[in-house]
């Protein structure tokens, strides 16, 4: 099988987050939203280009020096993200395109997304949504095979009643589209090349085009603004907590427990309610954190009590309780 490389698209702007970090570097438990989809990204290839465009500097820093980098100078689309990328990559093989802003879609949708696509040019993610707002349409062949992707702005009234969406996640035979790449025309209301046109033209061709369907709508969408943000930072607490309890901690209440996605957490510990554990804690076996414990960078060693306290950058020491309403930062009361 052809060796398979990745692309994620981490140059926009991100306007309806209102404000000046670029999108991608938005926080979300404990780390860059960018960070999940790369980290799902590695698992299935060790070649993974990533665009960047606005705050390229910014993103670039923060990421470091573990990955490819190209530059899209203009921001002019999908399509031009993608054609900044051709001259890093080889004249064969299979490219999984991704969006910096999907943090949800982890690497076993994209096992499954890759399945049973040997004789398909290029495959989409999609979704179904109750309201479909927004997002480009997949239109189907009689055949039920993907014939095109219509952007909402460019669609008619009748197309805008699909429900199925474009997620913005692709494969593709690396040689077919960099021979139609190429030949994106920025002849839309957007003037922008999108993507998504390099769908058409390989239909035209009689190339088949699959679809891949994520039962889980709220997975396959991208963040464009902080409401979308907390909804995901949501599903991905509960994957954490759920992950912890599964490995035997006990979380009393789960909805009103925040932990980070590094925190690392012993057997035996119970975490109460109302508790913020962030990035950088390890916490021991048979603890009791919280209720109202706040966690910043702290060791806290076996059988530890702390309830209603702050630590941060701060060791705790075996059996030893911090006392209520306390704070203590490096190693000292505050």
């Amino acid at each position: 099988m052809k060796k398979l490389y990745a692309v994620v698209l981490a140059a926009g702007e991100g306007k309806r987050m209102h404000s000046r970090l670029p999108k991608v570097l938005h926080p979300l438990c404990g780390r860059p939203m960018v960070n999940y989809i790369l980290e799902s990204a590695v698992e299935l290839t060790d070649y993974v280009l990533v665009v960047v465009g606005h705050g390229a500097s910014q993103v670039k820093a923060d990421l470091g020096d573990k990955w490819r980098y190209v530059l899209q100078e203009e921001q002019l689309g999908t399509g031009h993200a993608v054609m900044q990328a051709l001259k890093d990559l080889p004249q064969e093989g299979r490219l999984l395109v991704l969006c910096g802003d999907t943090p949800l879609l982890e690497a076993s949708y994209l096992r499954q997304f890759l399945e049973h696509h040997e004789e398909q040019a290029a495959k989409v993610a999609t979704v179904k949504l109750p309201d479909p707002t927004g997002y480009g349409r997949i239109i189907r062949s009689s055949e039920n095979m993907v014939d095109r992707i219509i952007e909402e702005k460019d669609a008619s009234e009748e197309e805008k009643k699909i429900s199925e969406i474009n997620t913005g996640t692709y494969y593709f035979d690396l040689a077919l589209l960099k021979n139609y790449l190429p030949q994106l025309t920025n002849n839309n209301i957007q003037k922008e090349y999108y993507l998504t046109d390099v769908i058409a033209l390989m239909c035209r061709d009689g190339h088949r085009i699959g679809s891949y369907m994520i039962d889980d709508h709220r997975v396959g969408l991208g963040i464009n603004n902080r409401a979308q943000l907390a909804e995901a930072a949501f599903l991905i607490r509960k994957r954490i907590n759920q992950s912890l309890m599964l490995s035997g901690v006990t979380i009393v209440d789960p909805d009103t427990t925040y932990i980070d996605y590094d925190v690392k957490i012993s057997a035996d510990t119970e975490i109460r309610p109302h508790t913020v554990i962030e990035s950088g804690t390890v916490i021991g076996s048979e603890c009791r954190i919280g209720p109202g414990a706040h966690l910043r960078r702290a060791v806290i060693n076996d059988r530890a009590v702390i309830e209603h306290a702050v630590v941060e950058d701060s060791v705790i020491e075996s059996d030893h309780r911090i006392k209520l309403f306390t704070i203590t930062r490096n190693n000292r009361p505050v």
